[in-house]
């Protein structure tokens, strides 16, 4: 071979590896390279997660916002198809109590028995179970017992003028109601639209004394702050 053409295939060698030398082996990548395709990959995968939180977030409120109407929607059906016939105030609606409810009730103290605070007349007894005399399904409001659901809605509420035993001594009842009764309401907004919650005070038609729960007091400063005849039927003090 001539000296030429043996320079000639030495150069051509030489550059062909060069070449091969600058290149990464073919379907391979460095270090610096894989961290970064790593740390995009979990960039995007933290991102996925995130959104998947917030449209999981997203739908269960949308489902209990529904859930929520539906029940409205069917306490109302059913307080529709049950109303009594006679004119009831605004402000309550019927309701009932399939199952037994937990409510308390305050009366006073006269001699050994306990009284309706507003009559002074009406004794309740423990275990003893109490049903209203007028009316067999919905009797009239006026002669139903009214009870709270919470304790201190029963012990900051107010009696009115003409309570025959409200200087006497009152403890706490704990009571279980059932079946018709009366919810006093207070109208509010949710979500927009206009719709009743209950302010804790309901009138029953049936129910059981459980237990006595605590002292309450002898006469309540609400009743003169809601009631201010009250406070010049007893001279102002």
């Amino acid at each position: 071979m001539p000296r030429t053409s043996l320079r000639r295939a030495r150069r051509a060698e030489t550059h062909a590896g060069m070449s091969t030398r600058a290149l990464p082996p073919r379907g391979g990548e460095d270090a610096h390279a894989t961290m970064r395709r790593l740390n995009a990959e979990a960039r995007l995968a933290s991102a996925e997660r995130a959104r998947a939180r917030r449209a999981v977030s997203e739908t269960a409120t949308r489902l209990k916002d529904e859930v929520a109407r539906q029940i409205a929607q069917i306490e109302d059906d059913r307080a529709h198809a049950t109303r009594p016939t006679h004119q009831i105030p605004s402000n309550w609606r019927c309701t009932h109590m399939e199952t037994p409810r937990t409510l308390y009730k305050v009366v006073a103290c006269v001699g050994d028995a306990f009284v309706s605070v507003y009559d002074g007349r009406t004794t309740y007894e423990l275990g003893r179970v109490y049903q209203t005399r007028r009316g067999a399904g919905w009797p009239p409001l006026d002669q139903c017992f009214f009870a709270w659901t919470e304790p201190v809605g029963a012990l900051q509420a107010g009696f009115p003028r003409g309570s025959l035993a409200k200087t006497h001594p009152r403890v706490l009842l704990k009571i279980e109601a059932f079946g018709n009764a009366y919810e006093c309401c207070a109208h509010a907004r949710f979500k927009g639209s206009a719709t009743q919650k209950g302010t804790g005070k309901m009138a029953v038609t049936r129910f059981r004394v459980l237990r006595v729960m605590t002292d309450a007091f002898r006469a309540s400063a609400l009743d003169k702050l809601r009631f201010p005849d009250i406070a010049k039927s007893d001279g102002g003090g």
